[in-house]
Protein backbone atom coordinates (compact mmCIF):
# COMPACT_ATOMS: atom_id res chain seq x y z
CA UNK A 1 0.00 0.00 0.00
CA UNK A 2 1.36 3.80 -1.08
CA UNK A 3 0.88 5.68 2.32
CA UNK A 4 0.39 8.86 0.18
CA UNK A 5 -2.53 7.56 -0.70
CA UNK A 6 -4.16 7.41 2.96
CA UNK A 7 -4.02 11.26 3.10
CA UNK A 8 -7.14 12.22 1.40
CA UNK A 9 -9.49 9.42 2.64
CA UNK A 10 -10.94 11.30 5.63
CA UNK A 11 -11.59 14.29 3.78
CA UNK A 12 -13.55 12.73 1.03
CA UNK A 13 -15.61 9.93 3.27
CA UNK A 14 -19.18 11.35 3.38
CA UNK A 15 -21.83 9.77 6.26
CA UNK A 16 -23.51 6.26 6.19
CA UNK A 17 -27.30 6.28 5.29
CA UNK A 18 -29.65 4.00 5.41
CA UNK A 19 -31.25 3.16 1.88
CA UNK A 20 -33.89 0.40 2.39
CA UNK A 21 -35.08 -1.64 5.58
CA UNK A 22 -37.64 -4.69 4.90
CA UNK A 23 -39.20 -6.93 7.21
CA UNK A 24 -41.27 -8.38 5.03
CA UNK A 25 -44.56 -7.36 7.49
CA UNK A 26 -46.63 -5.50 4.59
CA UNK A 27 -47.97 -7.71 1.84
CA UNK A 28 -50.48 -6.98 -1.49
CA UNK A 29 -51.94 -9.72 -3.63
CA UNK A 30 -50.33 -12.26 -1.96
CA UNK A 31 -46.47 -10.43 -2.83
CA UNK A 32 -44.55 -7.61 0.05
CA UNK A 33 -45.53 -4.44 -1.24
CA UNK A 34 -41.96 -3.35 -0.68
CA UNK A 35 -40.48 -5.98 -3.55
CA UNK A 36 -41.52 -7.16 -7.06
CA UNK A 37 -39.91 -4.70 -8.93
CA UNK A 38 -39.62 -4.44 -12.29
CA UNK A 39 -36.79 -6.33 -12.86
CA UNK A 40 -37.87 -9.35 -10.86
CA UNK A 41 -38.27 -12.90 -12.78
CA UNK A 42 -39.30 -14.44 -10.22
CA UNK A 43 -42.94 -15.28 -10.46
CA UNK A 44 -45.66 -14.52 -7.77
CA UNK A 45 -46.33 -17.79 -7.00
CA UNK A 46 -42.89 -18.91 -6.00
CA UNK A 47 -42.93 -15.88 -3.48
CA UNK A 48 -44.70 -16.51 -0.19
CA UNK A 49 -45.29 -15.37 3.10
CA UNK A 50 -44.02 -17.13 6.09
CA UNK A 51 -45.66 -16.92 9.53
CA UNK A 52 -43.95 -19.72 11.10
CA UNK A 53 -40.44 -18.61 12.96
CA UNK A 54 -39.60 -15.51 11.12
CA UNK A 55 -36.53 -14.13 12.18
CA UNK A 56 -38.47 -11.04 13.59
CA UNK A 57 -41.79 -9.41 13.58
CA UNK A 58 -44.86 -11.70 11.75
CA UNK A 59 -43.81 -12.87 8.98
CA UNK A 60 -41.26 -13.75 6.39
CA UNK A 61 -40.70 -14.59 2.48
CA UNK A 62 -39.79 -17.80 1.23
CA UNK A 63 -38.47 -17.95 -2.23
CA UNK A 64 -38.63 -20.83 -4.51
CA UNK A 65 -36.31 -21.87 -7.78
CA UNK A 66 -35.27 -25.25 -7.47
CA UNK A 67 -33.41 -24.56 -11.05
CA UNK A 68 -29.56 -23.62 -11.51
CA UNK A 69 -30.46 -20.90 -13.66
CA UNK A 70 -30.92 -17.54 -10.83
CA UNK A 71 -33.74 -15.72 -10.81
CA UNK A 72 -34.51 -12.15 -9.73
CA UNK A 73 -36.41 -10.82 -7.05
CA UNK A 74 -35.66 -7.18 -6.50
CA UNK A 75 -36.67 -4.16 -4.57
CA UNK A 76 -39.07 -1.26 -5.75
CA UNK A 77 -37.15 1.79 -6.90
CA UNK A 78 -34.66 2.68 -4.51
CA UNK A 79 -32.01 6.24 -4.81
CA UNK A 80 -28.27 5.00 -5.47
CA UNK A 81 -24.84 6.88 -5.52
CA UNK A 82 -22.30 6.60 -8.09
CA UNK A 83 -19.22 4.88 -6.22
CA UNK A 84 -20.76 4.21 -3.32
CA UNK A 85 -20.56 0.35 -1.61
CA UNK A 86 -23.99 -0.98 -0.01
CA UNK A 87 -24.10 -3.66 2.41
CA UNK A 88 -26.73 -5.87 1.71
CA UNK A 89 -27.37 -7.61 4.55
CA UNK A 90 -30.11 -10.11 5.34
CA UNK A 91 -31.08 -13.40 7.27
CA UNK A 92 -31.88 -16.70 5.71
CA UNK A 93 -32.29 -20.50 6.57
CA UNK A 94 -33.18 -23.35 4.34
CA UNK A 95 -31.38 -24.73 1.54
CA UNK A 96 -30.40 -22.73 -1.58
CA UNK A 97 -27.85 -20.09 -3.10
CA UNK A 98 -28.49 -16.89 -3.14
CA UNK A 99 -26.32 -13.51 -3.88
CA UNK A 100 -26.93 -9.79 -4.10
CA UNK A 101 -27.08 -8.03 -7.25
CA UNK A 102 -28.24 -4.02 -8.31
CA UNK A 103 -29.47 -2.45 -11.08
CA UNK A 104 -28.72 0.87 -11.40
CA UNK A 105 -28.57 1.96 -15.15
CA UNK A 106 -25.23 2.24 -15.73
CA UNK A 107 -23.82 2.13 -19.42
CA UNK A 108 -22.50 -1.59 -19.49
CA UNK A 109 -23.53 -4.54 -18.98
CA UNK A 110 -27.36 -3.24 -19.54
CA UNK A 111 -27.29 -1.34 -16.43
CA UNK A 112 -26.45 -4.07 -13.97
CA UNK A 113 -23.43 -4.66 -11.52
CA UNK A 114 -21.35 -7.92 -11.01
CA UNK A 115 -23.30 -9.99 -9.12
CA UNK A 116 -21.36 -11.44 -5.45
CA UNK A 117 -20.55 -14.83 -5.42
CA UNK A 118 -23.13 -16.88 -4.02
CA UNK A 119 -23.88 -18.04 -0.42
CA UNK A 120 -24.93 -21.45 0.09
CA UNK A 121 -27.58 -21.91 2.60
CA UNK A 122 -27.91 -25.20 4.55
CA UNK A 123 -29.80 -26.03 7.34
CA UNK A 124 -32.65 -24.45 9.11
CA UNK A 125 -31.23 -21.90 11.59
CA UNK A 126 -31.19 -18.45 11.07
CA UNK A 127 -28.06 -17.36 9.37
CA UNK A 128 -26.58 -13.23 9.06
CA UNK A 129 -25.06 -12.82 5.54
CA UNK A 130 -23.86 -9.47 4.18
CA UNK A 131 -22.86 -8.99 0.83
CA UNK A 132 -21.58 -5.77 -0.63
CA UNK A 133 -22.15 -4.29 -4.07
CA UNK A 134 -21.16 -1.04 -5.39
CA UNK A 135 -23.43 1.34 -7.56
CA UNK A 136 -22.11 2.60 -11.21
CA UNK A 137 -24.61 5.29 -11.37
CA UNK A 138 -26.43 8.39 -9.95
CA UNK A 139 -30.36 7.69 -10.59
CA UNK A 140 -33.30 7.32 -7.89
CA UNK A 141 -34.62 4.22 -10.23
CA UNK A 142 -32.24 1.97 -8.77
CA UNK A 143 -33.70 -1.94 -7.64
CA UNK A 144 -31.29 -3.87 -5.73
CA UNK A 145 -31.17 -7.88 -6.12
CA UNK A 146 -31.60 -11.14 -4.23
CA UNK A 147 -30.60 -13.51 -7.02
CA UNK A 148 -31.42 -17.41 -6.16
CA UNK A 149 -31.11 -20.68 -7.18
CA UNK A 150 -30.75 -24.40 -6.20
CA UNK A 151 -33.10 -23.91 -3.60
CA UNK A 152 -34.88 -27.11 -2.26
CA UNK A 153 -37.55 -28.02 -0.02
CA UNK A 154 -39.31 -28.04 2.39
CA UNK A 155 -38.03 -24.33 3.11
CA UNK A 156 -36.23 -23.62 -0.04
CA UNK A 157 -34.52 -19.98 1.09
CA UNK A 158 -36.46 -18.25 3.62
CA UNK A 159 -35.39 -14.74 4.22
CA UNK A 160 -36.08 -11.65 6.50
CA UNK A 161 -35.00 -8.45 7.84
CA UNK A 162 -33.23 -6.79 4.93
CA UNK A 163 -31.13 -3.81 5.58
CA UNK A 164 -29.24 -2.16 2.86
CA UNK A 165 -27.44 0.41 4.07
CA UNK A 166 -25.23 3.35 1.91
CA UNK A 167 -21.54 2.48 3.01
CA UNK A 168 -18.52 5.68 3.62
CA UNK A 169 -17.45 6.63 0.11
CA UNK A 170 -13.81 5.80 0.17
CA UNK A 171 -11.85 5.79 -2.97
CA UNK A 172 -9.83 2.88 -3.95
CA UNK A 173 -6.56 3.08 -3.21
CA UNK A 174 -3.43 1.75 -5.35
CA UNK A 175 -2.35 -1.87 -4.72
CA UNK A 176 -0.37 -4.44 -6.37
CA UNK A 177 -1.69 -7.88 -6.53
CA UNK A 178 1.15 -8.61 -3.87
CA UNK A 179 0.46 -6.45 -1.80
CA UNK A 180 -3.16 -7.63 -1.54
CA UNK A 181 -2.35 -11.45 -1.77
CA UNK A 182 0.85 -11.74 0.83
CA UNK A 183 -0.70 -12.15 4.32
CA UNK A 184 0.84 -13.75 7.67
CA UNK A 185 -3.20 -14.30 8.51
CA UNK A 186 -3.84 -18.15 9.35
CA UNK A 187 -7.43 -18.02 7.65
CA UNK A 188 -5.10 -16.53 4.64
CA UNK A 189 -7.27 -13.62 4.38
CA UNK A 190 -6.00 -10.35 2.65
CA UNK A 191 -5.14 -7.11 4.50
CA UNK A 192 -7.26 -5.05 1.91
CA UNK A 193 -10.27 -7.46 2.73
CA UNK A 194 -13.31 -5.82 1.85
CA UNK A 195 -11.75 -2.43 0.21
CA UNK A 196 -11.79 -0.95 -2.98
CA UNK A 197 -8.34 -1.10 -5.11
CA UNK A 198 -7.02 0.33 -8.05
CA UNK A 199 -4.37 -2.80 -9.48
CA UNK A 200 -3.59 -4.53 -12.60
CA UNK A 201 -1.55 -7.51 -14.19
CA UNK A 202 -1.10 -9.26 -17.17
CA UNK A 203 -4.41 -12.25 -17.87
CA UNK A 204 -3.20 -15.21 -17.12
CA UNK A 205 -6.41 -17.72 -17.88
CA UNK A 206 -10.03 -17.00 -18.70
CA UNK A 207 -12.82 -18.99 -17.59
CA UNK A 208 -15.00 -20.89 -20.02
CA UNK A 209 -17.23 -22.54 -18.27
CA UNK A 210 -18.82 -20.06 -16.23
CA UNK A 211 -17.47 -17.14 -18.20
CA UNK A 212 -17.95 -14.95 -15.48
CA UNK A 213 -13.98 -14.84 -14.24
CA UNK A 214 -10.58 -14.17 -15.13
CA UNK A 215 -6.91 -14.62 -13.37
CA UNK A 216 -4.56 -11.90 -13.87
CA UNK A 217 -1.04 -11.59 -13.16
CA UNK A 218 2.26 -9.06 -12.06
CA UNK A 219 5.91 -10.64 -12.19
CA UNK A 220 6.67 -14.14 -11.39
CA UNK A 221 6.74 -15.37 -7.71
CA UNK A 222 4.52 -15.88 -4.57
CA UNK A 223 1.61 -14.06 -3.88
CA UNK A 224 1.83 -12.63 -8.01
CA UNK A 225 -1.58 -13.48 -9.39
CA UNK A 226 -4.95 -13.16 -8.22
CA UNK A 227 -8.78 -14.47 -9.46
CA UNK A 228 -10.72 -11.88 -10.84
CA UNK A 229 -14.74 -12.51 -10.42
CA UNK A 230 -16.08 -10.35 -13.44
CA UNK A 231 -19.13 -11.65 -15.73
CA UNK A 232 -18.89 -8.31 -17.77
CA UNK A 233 -15.74 -7.51 -19.04
CA UNK A 234 -13.92 -9.34 -22.33
CA UNK A 235 -10.41 -10.22 -21.74
CA UNK A 236 -7.87 -12.72 -23.55
CA UNK A 237 -5.35 -14.44 -22.47
CA UNK A 238 -1.78 -11.99 -22.58
CA UNK A 239 -4.22 -8.81 -21.87
CA UNK A 240 -2.45 -6.67 -19.78
CA UNK A 241 -4.94 -4.43 -17.77
CA UNK A 242 -6.10 -2.13 -15.00
CA UNK A 243 -9.01 -1.92 -13.00
CA UNK A 244 -10.85 -0.89 -9.87
CA UNK A 245 -12.21 -3.73 -7.41
CA UNK A 246 -13.92 -4.98 -4.41
CA UNK A 247 -11.20 -7.21 -2.64
CA UNK A 248 -13.35 -10.27 -1.32
CA UNK A 249 -12.82 -13.14 0.60
CA UNK A 250 -15.00 -16.12 -1.12
CA UNK A 251 -14.54 -19.52 0.61
CA UNK A 252 -11.02 -19.32 1.43
CA UNK A 253 -10.21 -17.55 -2.18
CA UNK A 254 -8.91 -14.01 -2.09
CA UNK A 255 -11.13 -12.48 -5.27
CA UNK A 256 -11.14 -9.42 -7.36
CA UNK A 257 -15.26 -8.96 -7.09
CA UNK A 258 -17.40 -5.69 -8.29
CA UNK A 259 -14.74 -4.95 -11.20
CA UNK A 260 -15.02 -1.18 -12.91
CA UNK A 261 -12.63 0.81 -14.89
CA UNK A 262 -11.09 -2.24 -16.64
CA UNK A 263 -8.61 -0.65 -19.23
CA UNK A 264 -6.49 -3.46 -21.83
CA UNK A 265 -3.11 -1.41 -21.68
CA UNK A 266 -1.82 -3.51 -24.33
CA UNK A 267 -0.85 -7.09 -25.49
CA UNK A 268 2.37 -8.87 -23.80
CA UNK A 269 4.08 -11.96 -23.00
CA UNK A 270 2.76 -14.04 -20.21
CA UNK A 271 4.69 -14.74 -17.05
CA UNK A 272 6.41 -17.68 -16.56
CA UNK A 273 4.70 -20.82 -14.85
CA UNK A 274 6.58 -20.87 -11.53
CA UNK A 275 8.12 -25.03 -11.69
CA UNK A 276 6.38 -26.59 -8.55
CA UNK A 277 5.72 -29.85 -7.18
CA UNK A 278 2.16 -31.34 -6.06
CA UNK A 279 2.78 -30.82 -2.94
CA UNK A 280 4.14 -27.12 -3.38
CA UNK A 281 1.61 -26.04 -5.52
CA UNK A 282 -1.29 -26.30 -2.99
CA UNK A 283 0.68 -23.65 -0.62
CA UNK A 284 -1.65 -20.04 -0.10
CA UNK A 285 1.44 -18.03 -1.67
CA UNK A 286 0.76 -19.63 -5.09
CA UNK A 287 -2.98 -18.80 -5.23
CA UNK A 288 -3.94 -17.77 -8.66
CA UNK A 289 -0.34 -17.98 -9.60
CA UNK A 290 0.88 -19.59 -13.25
CA UNK A 291 2.29 -22.93 -12.69
CA UNK A 292 4.02 -26.17 -13.99
CA UNK A 293 3.92 -29.66 -12.45
CA UNK A 294 6.14 -31.84 -13.85
CA UNK A 295 4.70 -35.89 -14.00
CA UNK A 296 1.78 -36.28 -12.73
CA UNK A 297 0.02 -39.66 -13.12
CA UNK A 298 -4.05 -39.85 -14.38
CA UNK A 299 -5.34 -42.09 -11.63
CA UNK A 300 -9.04 -41.12 -12.44
CA UNK A 301 -11.14 -40.24 -15.49
CA UNK A 302 -13.31 -36.87 -15.38
CA UNK A 303 -16.81 -37.38 -14.83
CA UNK A 304 -19.46 -35.58 -13.34
CA UNK A 305 -19.06 -37.17 -9.87
CA UNK A 306 -15.75 -35.66 -9.95
CA UNK A 307 -16.65 -31.80 -11.37
CA UNK A 308 -14.88 -33.37 -14.35
CA UNK A 309 -11.82 -33.09 -12.67
CA UNK A 310 -9.02 -35.65 -12.59
CA UNK A 311 -6.17 -36.53 -10.05
CA UNK A 312 -2.68 -36.49 -11.00
CA UNK A 313 -0.61 -38.27 -8.63
CA UNK A 314 3.95 -38.71 -8.43
CA UNK A 315 5.93 -38.93 -5.51
CA UNK A 316 5.92 -35.93 -4.69
CA UNK A 317 2.34 -35.92 -4.03
CA UNK A 318 -1.33 -35.48 -5.63
CA UNK A 319 -2.98 -32.87 -7.43
CA UNK A 320 -6.33 -32.38 -9.15
CA UNK A 321 -6.40 -30.89 -12.22
CA UNK A 322 -10.00 -29.25 -13.13
CA UNK A 323 -11.80 -27.64 -16.08
CA UNK A 324 -12.16 -24.16 -15.39
CA UNK A 325 -10.75 -23.12 -18.56
CA UNK A 326 -10.57 -26.40 -20.29
CA UNK A 327 -11.59 -29.78 -19.74
CA UNK A 328 -8.53 -32.11 -21.20
CA UNK A 329 -9.06 -36.28 -21.67
CA UNK A 330 -6.28 -37.88 -20.18
CA UNK A 331 -5.21 -41.47 -20.62
CA UNK A 332 -5.81 -43.54 -17.03
CA UNK A 333 -2.23 -44.35 -16.13
CA UNK A 334 -0.91 -42.08 -18.53
CA UNK A 335 1.86 -39.03 -17.23
CA UNK A 336 1.60 -35.76 -17.86
CA UNK A 337 2.99 -32.41 -17.68
CA UNK A 338 0.72 -29.94 -16.74
CA UNK A 339 0.77 -26.20 -16.81
CA UNK A 340 -2.04 -23.87 -15.62
CA UNK A 341 -3.05 -21.70 -12.47
CA UNK A 342 -3.39 -22.25 -9.41
CA UNK A 343 -7.49 -21.71 -8.08
CA UNK A 344 -9.13 -22.65 -4.72
CA UNK A 345 -12.62 -24.65 -5.35
CA UNK A 346 -14.79 -27.12 -4.58
CA UNK A 347 -12.71 -27.47 -1.18
CA UNK A 348 -9.27 -27.90 -2.55
CA UNK A 349 -6.36 -26.67 -4.14
CA UNK A 350 -6.10 -27.71 -7.98
CA UNK A 351 -4.74 -26.63 -11.30
CA UNK A 352 -6.48 -24.98 -13.81
CA UNK A 353 -4.98 -25.57 -17.38
CA UNK A 354 -6.02 -23.29 -20.43
CA UNK A 355 -5.68 -25.16 -23.50
CA UNK A 356 -4.56 -28.29 -25.00
CA UNK A 357 -0.73 -27.04 -25.36
CA UNK A 358 -0.69 -26.97 -21.23
CA UNK A 359 -0.44 -30.73 -21.62
CA UNK A 360 2.70 -32.52 -22.56
CA UNK A 361 3.76 -36.43 -22.73
CA UNK A 362 5.43 -37.30 -19.47
CA UNK A 363 7.90 -40.05 -18.91
CA UNK A 364 6.47 -41.89 -16.27
CA UNK A 365 10.06 -42.35 -15.39
CA UNK A 366 10.80 -40.36 -12.42
CA UNK A 367 14.33 -41.43 -11.72
CA UNK A 368 16.70 -38.88 -10.38
CA UNK A 369 20.04 -41.23 -10.11
CA UNK A 370 20.73 -44.51 -11.27
CA UNK A 371 18.58 -46.96 -9.87
CA UNK A 372 16.27 -50.34 -11.29
CA UNK A 373 13.97 -52.07 -9.88
CA UNK A 374 10.77 -54.63 -10.99
CA UNK A 375 7.24 -55.86 -9.70
CA UNK A 376 5.10 -58.69 -10.27
CA UNK A 377 2.68 -59.84 -10.56
CA UNK A 378 1.35 -57.11 -11.57
CA UNK A 379 -2.37 -56.77 -11.55
CA UNK A 380 -1.95 -58.66 -7.83
CA UNK A 381 -3.97 -60.10 -5.42
CA UNK A 382 -1.39 -61.34 -2.55
CA UNK A 383 1.75 -60.71 -2.71
CA UNK A 384 3.23 -58.19 -4.62
CA UNK A 385 7.30 -58.73 -5.19
CA UNK A 386 9.81 -56.27 -5.40
CA UNK A 387 12.80 -57.08 -6.79
CA UNK A 388 15.76 -54.00 -6.82
CA UNK A 389 19.18 -55.29 -8.04
CA UNK A 390 20.66 -52.14 -7.65
CA UNK A 391 19.66 -52.05 -3.91
CA UNK A 392 22.59 -49.81 -2.09
CA UNK A 393 21.98 -48.90 1.58
CA UNK A 394 18.84 -48.19 2.40
CA UNK A 395 15.51 -48.38 0.53
CA UNK A 396 12.35 -47.26 1.54
CA UNK A 397 8.72 -47.62 -0.45
CA UNK A 398 5.27 -46.66 -0.26
CA UNK A 399 1.91 -47.22 -1.68
CA UNK A 400 -0.19 -44.21 -2.15
CA UNK A 401 -4.03 -44.67 -3.22
CA UNK A 402 -5.52 -42.59 -6.11
CA UNK A 403 -6.07 -39.72 -3.76
CA UNK A 404 -2.49 -39.79 -2.64
CA UNK A 405 -3.16 -41.34 0.44
CA UNK A 406 0.32 -43.38 2.04
CA UNK A 407 -1.66 -46.95 2.44
CA UNK A 408 1.57 -48.58 3.15
CA UNK A 409 5.07 -48.17 3.82
CA UNK A 410 8.03 -50.19 5.10
CA UNK A 411 12.15 -50.43 4.44
CA UNK A 412 13.21 -53.29 2.04
CA UNK A 413 16.51 -54.83 3.02
CA UNK A 414 16.77 -57.30 0.63
CA UNK A 415 16.96 -57.79 -3.46
CA UNK A 416 13.66 -59.30 -3.38
CA UNK A 417 10.91 -58.40 -1.25
CA UNK A 418 7.18 -58.86 -0.72
CA UNK A 419 4.26 -57.10 0.09
CA UNK A 420 1.00 -58.06 1.30
CA UNK A 421 -1.61 -56.57 -0.63
CA UNK A 422 -4.73 -58.61 0.34
CA UNK A 423 -6.27 -56.11 2.40
CA UNK A 424 -6.31 -53.65 0.54
CA UNK A 425 -9.48 -52.51 -1.64
CA UNK A 426 -9.00 -53.50 -5.73
CA UNK A 427 -8.42 -50.58 -7.48
CA UNK A 428 -4.75 -48.53 -8.77
CA UNK A 429 -1.82 -47.63 -6.77
CA UNK A 430 1.80 -45.97 -6.52
CA UNK A 431 4.88 -47.85 -5.29
CA UNK A 432 7.37 -45.34 -4.95
CA UNK A 433 10.83 -46.55 -3.41
CA UNK A 434 13.46 -44.25 -2.69
CA UNK A 435 17.09 -44.86 -1.97
CA UNK A 436 19.48 -41.82 -0.85
CA UNK A 437 18.92 -39.44 -3.59
CA UNK A 438 16.98 -41.65 -5.79
CA UNK A 439 13.81 -42.26 -6.65
CA UNK A 440 11.80 -44.40 -8.57
CA UNK A 441 8.04 -45.41 -9.38
CA UNK A 442 5.51 -47.15 -10.65
CA UNK A 443 1.79 -48.19 -11.29
CA UNK A 444 0.40 -51.34 -9.80
CA UNK A 445 -2.95 -52.34 -9.77
CA UNK A 446 -4.78 -54.93 -7.17
CA UNK A 447 -7.62 -56.52 -7.89
CA UNK A 448 -9.98 -59.82 -6.69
Amino acid sequence: MRASLLLPLLALSTAASAQFTSGFETWTDTVPSDWMGSKTTLSADSVAQVSNNPHGGTYAVRLTNSVSGHKRFTTQSATVVDGTTYDVTYWVRGNGSGRTGLFDGRAAASGYASYTPYYVSTGNAWTQVTQQITAANDTTGAQFILSVQLTSGPEHLVIDDVNITGGIIVPPVDASIYEIQYTTALDGNSPFNNQAVNTGGIVTGVDTVGSNSYFIQAGIGPWSGIYVFDNTSVVALGDSVTLTATVTEFNTTTELTNVSNLVVVGQYPQPAPQILDATAAAAEQWEGVLAHIAELECMNLPDAGTFFEWTGTSWQGSMPVDDLMYLYAPVLGNFYNVTGVMHFANGARKIEPRGLSDFTAGTGLKDIGMFSAGVFPNPASALLTVITPDLSGRVEYTLSDVAGRVVHSAVITNERSTIDVSAMPAGFYTLTLRNGSSVWSTRVLVQR
